[in-house]
């Protein structure tokens, strides 16, 4: 009863700070960030991250992608994939560069100056894709090429942290990167395959049943099927939701009440969740003793991802205001790099003199990353031809 009384607040309050920061023409999706610094260790700490608070916010994140899939033209995307692949590297070369030279001239030692170069090479895509979605960019060329780019960059992220990560521990092994390396083709194989005859025929299948929302359940299933697969081999559980939702929405039977269904359950309850528990953790005690380390970090993390993204898509042949919406879609780090931190924190690549400041300027850059988006979306009329 503790938890649903919390979960009751957090939706309550998210209603409110959404209503004023619409008003106000501005993302709901900044307020409810905000919402959950306020919430969090940094303010009142009156939520925490429980369990059930980091599953509902787990949920409302595959659900989030997989809403972006369902609406994710595929035919745009892969006339966009040599973009995105060039927004994802230069996405991640030149925020390693930026962080890994900052992190130096704080005296940072090599090891954990090369982790921490890592954990800010991540981009999330979550944020970015409500903001795009509450503007109807989702469709557009540009946000073809953030979600293509995303993609490409979780793929490159998790590559980089596991060659590193095993470098820099002394466990590295060609063999283990090759294993995850073939793990990848064959999760590859299995999107291939279930994309072109297995969901088709099951969501035809679906229309058949005798049951309440029969096809929005198999949709779910085959969503969550697909998030845990990309969880088994070591991807991020929001990269399989995101196929599935283009998988479903290209099968012969789709239906646009199935991605109605799942807004209603999206948003009802669990991306409220999700959306606040990015600012729960955040906490100001070393706020002020590292405060020009965490300023010039928050200040190179946004600078290396909107111009390398930016510059990545001006050599693809997008003009200046398209490669500034899709640098500035590419800022967020939100739960991957927070993953990332914790997974070289466990492992000792990321010490407690530095988890703090890293941790916020992690959350510093995914509350700013949707300002800078609707200001470039603002600036760039919609243009999907």
């Amino acid at each position: 009863m503790e938890f649903i009384t919390l979960l009751v607040l957090m939706l309550f309050l998210t209603l409110v700070v959404s209503h004023i920061f619409n008003r106000f023409n501005l993302p709901a999706v900044i307020g409810q960030l905000i919402l959950g610094v306020i919430l969090g260790k940094g303010v009142l700490n009156i939520v925490q991250s429980t369990h059930e608070v980091e599953l509902f916010a787990e949920i409302g994140v595959i659900l989030l992608m997989f809403l972006a899939g369902l609406e994710s033209d595929l035919k745009l995307l892969r006339k966009h994939l040599r973009p995105s692949i060039n927004v994802a590297i230069m996405g991640v070369i030149l925020p390693v560069l930026l962080t890994l030279i900052t992190a130096l001239i704080f005296n940072i030692n090599l090891k954990e100056s090369i982790f921490i170069s890592v954990v800010f090479a991540a981009t999330s895509v979550s944020i970015s894709v409500e903001v795009l979605k509450s503007l109807n960019y989702l469709s557009s060329n540009s946000g073809a090429v953030i979600l293509g780019a995303a993609v490409a960059d979780d793929i490159l992220a998790i590559s980089i942290l596991s060659v590193m990560s095993g470098t820099l521990t002394g466990n590295f092994s060609a063999q283990k990167l090759m294993m995850l390396f073939g793990m990848w083709v064959i999760f590859g194989v299995i999107i291939y395959v279930a994309h072109r005859w297995v969901i088709p025929q099951i969501m035809k299948l679906s229309e058949y049943i005798d049951a309440t929302h029969a096809p929005t359940i198999m949709a779910l299933v085959i969503c969550m099927i697909f998030a845990y697969i990309a969880d088994v081999v070591q991807l991020d559980a929001v990269l399989g939701a995101f196929v599935a939702g283009i998988a479903i929405s290209n099968a012969p039977k789709y239906n646009k009440k199935i991605n109605r269904n799942i807004e209603i359950i999206g948003y009802s309850i669990f991306i409220p969740v999700f959306f606040i528990s990015i600012g729960i953790s955040l906490e100001f005690n070393s706020f002020f003793k590292d405060f020009w380390l965490i300023l010039v970090l928050t200040i190179t993390g946004i600078v290396g991802k909107l111009v390398g993204a930016g510059f990545g898509a001006r050599i693809s042949g997008f003009d200046l205001k398209d490669s500034y919406v899709i640098g500035s879609g590419m800022i967020s780090r939100g739960e991957m790099a927070l993953i990332i931190a914790q997974i070289g924190y466990g492992v000792k690549l990321l010490s407690d003199e530095y988890y703090s400041a890293v941790i916020i300027s992690i959350i510093l850059i995914t509350i700013l990353a949707p300002f800078f988006l609707k200001n470039s979306i603002s600036k760039n009329p919609l243009n999907t031809n």
